[in-house]
């Protein structure tokens, strides 16, 4: 009986225990307030920053709460501002929040309070407020200094179109300060005596070396001033675009827009995010980043670039399938080969890409002022015949190719000079001649035009003139007139003659031109054209 007795007296103070521990864990959210409440200022961004604890969590413990904040200026009871914010919240864990003021802190005093509230699904039973914490007073003002008087912000960066506020706290409210805006004088608001505000709209762009503003007392020669830095408006990234040239690596390239126009120019950041694999990198140039390809075989990207200075962010975006910006690498291992006076062959090689490997290729032929284009299916090699050329002609032959299945674009090109071989002259010289009869001889002085660059088909090096006796048909002679000779005097017998006249290169000879000159001295003068045997 004793042991029934020691057992059920056990259970009662356990079970009472648990009661105890219950009624604690449900009573923890009515006491769940914001303390050790702390206060900062950052005079450079003009904010107030905040942080606080939650103690009365359970270990391991998380909620979620939601935190009301105001902010009073000058009196508490002139609350300016009011915000909830909603985090979720373990034991002791230090929580921050920051506001950034309007005007400047240095212009009045700032008191902030918050209070707490449980905001979670857990225990909906539980959603109301906590008491308020006291006030946190902020007074810049007293640590400022014995000057007579000061502006305020200083050295406050904006962009252009911003609107702005400034103010000037004196030590004498005695004094009539007057203050400037690049030498025009400023109309405010008296905050109170010693401190007077003005609110300055869409604030433009005046110099690089910021807009000057300054405030004087009308007794006395006090002069206070800042210079408030105007920026140009910072603009989103441009032409965002991306592509590889080996399916391993992705260059993004875009144009950052202008600059902020100041002497000291705002540090920039860019920030490459692809949302489909999470990952992200911070680029180290102002233009491009490069991305290595994922190597799972992933074909779609959705990039986010983000472009961001002291004073903002800009973002675009990009969607797009990575076997459609392929951009090949340049043609190598370009050769000309087999030339002859004619034809040409121009061989090539591709860097792979990949599976997929089948390019199209360009090739444009530049010769006598003509332009060729054919386009030809490359998967490794390329070889192109090329026909119909003119011979000894300077020719350049380039090729460049893309990606066949998606066309994004065009490889650089690959140039190679080459000059097609000789061939024989294709025209006879244009030739003509003057007779005349001089002590019973005839003396003939033949003449004959160059032939043109089509004609002549290489570089002329001779023209050879035969003379063919016509009353002595055995009887021939050879004359061979060096270039760029352009006629040559002959002294003939009474005889008649015929006279070949042809042009040489290094291949071979023209057809000839042919005239004939009679041994009757009756006609002394005549013409004759190439081919066409003319009697004298």
């Amino acid at each position: 009986m004793a042991l029934f007795s020691a057992f059920q007296t056990t259970f009662l103070l356990a079970l009472l225990s648990l009661k105890t521990y219950q009624s604690e864990v449900l009573s923890e959210p009515l006491s769940l307030a914001p303390e050790s409440l702390e206060v900062s200022i950052d005079s450079a961004r003009q904010c107030l920053h905040l942080q606080w604890s939650v103690h009365n969590l359970a270990y391991h413990q998380e909620l979620k709460m939601v935190f009301q904040i105001e902010i009073s200026r000058i009196k508490t009871s002139n609350v300016i501002w009011v915000e909830n914010y909603s985090t979720t919240v373990k034991r002791n864990q230090v929580l921050r929040w920051s506001w950034e003021s309007k005007l400047p802190l240095e212009c009045a005093k700032h008191s902030v309070r918050m209070r707490g509230a449980v905001d979670d699904a857990q225990v909906p039973e539980l959603r109301f407020w906590s008491n308020w914490t006291s006030w946190e007073e902020v007074d810049v003002q007293s640590s400022l200094g014995h000057d007579p008087l000061f502006v305020f912000p200083k050295d406050k960066l904006v962009e252009e179109g911003s609107n702005v506020t400034i103010c000037y706290v004196s030590r004498s409210h005695q004094n009539n300060i007057s203050c400037y805006l690049e030498g025009v004088r400023m109309h405010g608001e008296q905050l109170d005596p010693n401190v007077c505000v003005f609110h300055l709209k869409n604030v433009p762009f005046i110099r690089e070396t910021g807009t000057n503003i300054y405030c004087k007392a009308d007794q006395g020669d006090v002069i206070k001033g800042i210079v408030l830095f105007v920026s140009k408006v910072f603009e989103e990234p441009k032409d965002f675009s991306c592509e590889t040239r080996d399916l391993k690596t992705l260059n993004c390239t875009w144009a950052p827009g202008s600059d902020a126009g100041l002497l000291t120019q705002l540090s920039q950041s860019y920030t490459l995010f692809e949302s489909f694999s999470g990952k992200k990198t911070l680029c180290k140039h102002k233009s491009w980043c490069n991305w290595q390809v994922s190597p799972d075989s992933q074909e779609m990207y959705n990039f986010t670039l983000t472009a961001e200075n002291y004073l903002r962010k800009r973002s675009v975006h990009l969607l797009f399938n990575l076997t459609h910006r392929v951009h090949p690498m340049a043609p190598f291992n370009v050769f000309v080969k087999n030339v002859s006076a004619t034809n040409a062959t121009m061989t090539w090689k591709v860097h792979s890409i990949g599976n997929y490997s089948t390019l199209l290729c360009q090739i444009e032929l530049y010769g006598e002022g003509k332009v060729i284009q054919q386009n030809v299916s490359v998967k490794v090699n390329g070889k192109h015949l090329m026909k119909k050329l003119e011979p000894s002609t300077e020719y350049t032959a380039q090729v460049r190719c893309a990606n066949a299945h998606h066309f994004w674009k065009w490889s650089e090109w690959t140039r190679r000079n080459f000059t097609t071989a000789e061939a024989a002259p294709s025209e006879a010289p244009d030739v003509w001649r003057n007779v005349k009869s001089v002590q019973g001889h005839c003396v003939v002085t033949l003449f004959w035009k160059p032939l043109s660059k089509l004609q002549a088909n290489g570089k002329i090096l001779f023209y050879n003139v035969v003379l063919e006796n016509l009353d002595r048909p055995s009887t021939l002679k050879l004359l061979s007139i060096p270039a760029p000779a352009n006629g040559t005097e002959l002294t003939l017998d009474r005889c008649s003659y015929q006279i070949h006249v042809t042009a040489n290169n290094s291949v071979g000879t023209s057809p000839a031109s042919v005239i004939a000159v009679s041994g009757d001295p009756g006609n002394s003068m005549a013409v004759c054209f190439p081919g066409q045997p003319s009697l004298v």
